[in-house]
């Protein structure tokens, strides 16, 4: 074999890894707006005087669509982001991937907490009764604590729960880095049995975050092509549609097994249907991603003010109305607040986006 055909072959090794790796970041791309529009969707309010199964009110349809389908969204985040996560050799600079992660995810979930708070607090003073944080005007730190940063449960702003999870799991992976990789099935295998019988307690509050992390840790330590499961999409897709009709269905319980491989399904449906659009005309929605962390962080506050605006002109037998619009509207809205915020505070909106506006 001769030098040139050498550097030939070595060139075309090249180009192809460049394009693995330009396709992957195009669905990664995709597949935040897709995933975080489908959080918006799952966390339309569900009334608690309307039963999910009844037709009234569409009742059937949202229990399908928001439990039994999108429920599983942030898992699929959680397993992309353990897989970027231990693709990037980040235990090599400890301090400054605490650094990146403090910017990136504490202060967002931090500010865009302390404003649902003061409004909690606001309804306290006037002697509005909250439960979950009934005791804000006390200044219990527990309480405070909970209402801003979630430790023990959810925060005020309850989406950022996610946020607060996944700090967890960032920390873990900088303690674990070098035995994981070393071994990786043994490591996750550990893992497993964490999330499994809860041994973490209040370190991850949703274990399935903590499995689904470790999962896409799991097949980046692999080095497994993130296009592996692409063959499934026939069998996978098909299989969760049915899936998510029966674990709505027979209400089966969150916390359950069942639920865990509903969500690990819910990955094995997303991920090539995801890949699938990427290669169509599809793709182009991809440019919107730029909006998708706002909209995380921004639509329970959309969600909770359409809401509001809906219940000043509709009864609540009219809610199939607010069903069908309230996820649209709420897009629509957050990514016109972002264009707003990007020309009146830019700053604001860098630092309480993590730099991703």
């Amino acid at each position: 074999m001769t030098a040139a055909t050498v550097h030939e072959y070595t060139d075309r090794r090249q180009q192809k890894a460049i394009a693995v790796s330009d396709e992957l970041s195009a669905r990664i791309e995709l597949s935040r707006i897709i995933l975080i529009a489908a959080i918006v969707f799952h966390h339309i309010r569900i009334p608690s005087e309307l039963t999910l199964y009844a037709w009234d009110n569409l009742g059937y349809v949202r229990g399908y669509i928001q439990i039994g389908l999108l429920k599983t969204a942030a898992s699929t985040l959680t397993i992309i982001s353990g897989y970027l996560c231990f693709q990037s050799s980040f235990e090599q600079k400890p301090m400054w991937f605490l650094r990146k992660k403090y910017t990136a995810l504490f202060v967002p979930m931090l500010l865009w907490n302390i404003p649902m708070a003061m409004l909690i607090l606001a309804f306290q003073w006037n002697g509005q009764y909250i439960a979950k944080y009934d005791e804000l005007t006390s200044g219990d730190i527990l309480n405070w604590s909970n209402a801003l940063l979630g430790l023990t449960e959810r925060p005020v702003n309850e989406p950022l729960h996610f946020l607060r999870n996944l700090i967890s799991c960032n920390i873990i992976a900088l303690c674990i880095a070098i035995p994981f990789r070393k071994y990786p099935l043994y490591s996750f295998f550990l893992i497993l049995i964490v999330g499994v019988y809860n041994i973490d307690s209040y370190i991850v509050l949703r274990n399935d975050i903590l499995i689904g992390f470790f999962l896409g840790a799991l097949l980046a330590s692999m080095r497994i092509d993130a296009r592996a499961i692409d063959f499934l999409l026939p069998v996978t897709v098909p299989s969760y549609l049915v899936a998510a009709f029966v674990i709505f269905y027979f209400k089966v319980d969150f916390e359950s097994l069942w639920w865990m491989g509903h969500r690990l399904l819910g990955f094995l449906a997303a991920w090539p249907l995801i890949g699938y659009l990427n290669k169509t005309a599809f793709r182009k929605i991809s440019k919107y991603s730029q909006f998708s962390f706002f909209m995380f962080l921004s639509h329970y506050y959309v969600e909770i003010m359409l809401f509001h605006l809906f219940s000043r002109i509709f009864y609540i037998d009219k809610f199939y109305i607010f069903f069908i619009f309230s996820g649209p509207l709420t897009i629509g809205t957050c990514i016109v607040m972002q264009l707003i915020a990007s020309r009146v505070a830019p700053s604001l909106l860098r630092i309480s986006t993590g730099g991703r506006a």
